[in-house]
């Protein structure tokens, strides 16, 4: 999926956010995968089919959940199969087409809209409003920003059911930070202005971003940019403030304070050895900050801290990155059967303990508000981050096309930072090749 799903990937394989959906299956899909979930059911139990990319422990979370949903009832069995990243994107476009696919899986909205042009996402509107079955606080239960984002297509329709929300945190060498007398970074320039010393101090990179792409969508958006037209389809970012944040992002390269993630491909390991001071990542990756880190009396050790992302204009944003689950069931009693799975997925002692499996925030307010949820958030300093920036959840419009959009924000600023183009013209031709990419469908 463009950078932010490569990126997403370790930390998604974390969050689950790829997996895919499908259609009536008879008899379990022999598509390649594994099941991971069966259960003893009578013979009129309607077969549900979950794809998904899970594994170590966050598979047994997984398996866990459905298997308490199949003891629970006996209207359907859910069957998860596990299916190997490679190719996996390919894989279930090819399987939904061919009407071989799984009933649902997680999916990113930029996806989401390339299967609902085709016809293939089965809406869950008619069942989340249903005076019997539905859920009648849904709307005020889910963030107001990630509630926009799964209904942005218009006609009342409900076409994703999120989970867990995770998102952008920065993490900081807090050693590095006491030695300096550095306050915490919570804008653009308070970051500037620590790379920079840390830079001075240490001989080392004092900043760097996980995910370039979502960084300058972010910084763009921070500062009051529009981003696509959708009625138009084109690019609607403001030149002049898109031209600025590349100049300001490659200066800190060029210098020496900023850096990019280049073949460490995520700055866990960089930072665990010091090579950076400090870089923003999914929360979700905590655990691979953590391990990089040598342990306590261990040469090389120090405390890591966590911070919400900076902020830094007229607007406050970060990034979208739920667990988000769509359903491509050709038929509504399998779809109906997903449904009533994820109604009892997102139940609230259900998905506070799915969301410390991911190390994520339910998505749900009751979930974030639950005890042993808040518990959990003091022990861990990603996800008290991401607490702490639950109300600026904001998203980007997904039409056809806006995946390339993102692969070009990555050629535009890797171009500029590595000085192979000048702000003006990356820009230009990024405008060019994403309104083409926009308009061609």
């Amino acid at each position: 999926m463009k950078k932010i799903i490569s990126l997403i990937l370790v930390a998604m394989t974390l969050v689950a956010c790829l997996a895919g959906c499908g259609s009536k299956q008879e008899t379990p899909p022999t598509q390649g995968g594994t099941e991971s979930t069966t259960a003893a059911k009578p013979a009129e139990a309607i077969e549900i089919v979950l794809w998904h990319t899970l594994t170590d422990h966050h598979q047994e979370a997984l398996d866990k959940i459905i298997a308490d949903f199949n003891a629970a009832q006996t209207e359907y069995v859910v069957v998860a199969q596990q299916q190997p990243y490679s190719e996996y994107d390919a894989k279930l476009l090819q399987a939904v087409r061919s009407h071989s696919g799984p009933d649902f899986v997680t999916m990113f909205p930029s996806d989401a809209i390339n299967y609902m042009a085709d016809g293939y996402l089965y809406p869950f509107t008619e069942f989340v409003n249903d005076p019997q079955i539905g859920m009648p606080d849904f709307k005020e239960q889910v963030a107001s920003g990630l509630y926009a984002e799964i209904t942005q297509w218009g006609g009342d329709e409900i076409y994703m059911i999120p989970s867990n929300f995770g998102s952008e945190v920065l993490y900081y060498n807090k050693t590095m930070f006491d030695e300096l007398n550095l306050k915490v970074p919570a804008t653009w320039s308070e970051v500037e202005e620590c790379a920079k010393t840390i830079h001075q101090a240490y001989g080392i990179a004092g900043f760097g971003t996980d995910s370039i792409t979502d960084s300058f969508q972010g910084w763009v958006m921070q500062a009051g940019s529009g981003y696509i037209d959708v009625e138009n389809k084109q690019i609607s970012i403001d030149r002049d403030i898109a031209i600025e944040k590349l100049n300001w992002f490659a200066d800190g390269v060029k210098e020496g304070y900023f850096r990019l993630v280049g073949e460490d491909y995520y700055f866990s390991n960089p930072f665990g050895s010091k090579a950076v001071g400090m870089y923003i990542g999914s929360a979700a990756g905590v655990d691979y900050a953590r391990y990089a880190i040598p342990a306590e009396g261990q040469e090389g050790h120090f405390e890591m801290g966590c911070a919400p992302l900076p902020q830094e204009g007229p607007v406050k944003y970060v990034s979208s990155w739920g667990s988000t689950y769509v359903c491509l069931s050709e038929d509504a009693d399998h779809a109906r059967g997903v449904y009533t799975f994820l109604k009892y997925m997102t139940q609230e002692e259900v998905i506070v303990d799915w969301a410390i499996a991911f190390g994520a925030t339910p998505a749900y307010k009751y979930g974030i508000e639950n005890a042993k949820f808040r518990e959990y958030v003091e022990t861990n300093p990603a996800v008290n981050a991401l607490v702490q920036e639950y109300d600026f959840i904001n998203y980007l419009p997904s039409i056809q096309g806006a995946a390339t959009v993102r692969t070009e924000i990555d050629k535009m600023v890797q171009s500029v930072a590595l000085g192979l183009s000048d702000a003006e013209s990356a820009y230009d031709d990024f405008v060019t090749a994403a309104n083409a990419a926009l308009n061609d469908n």
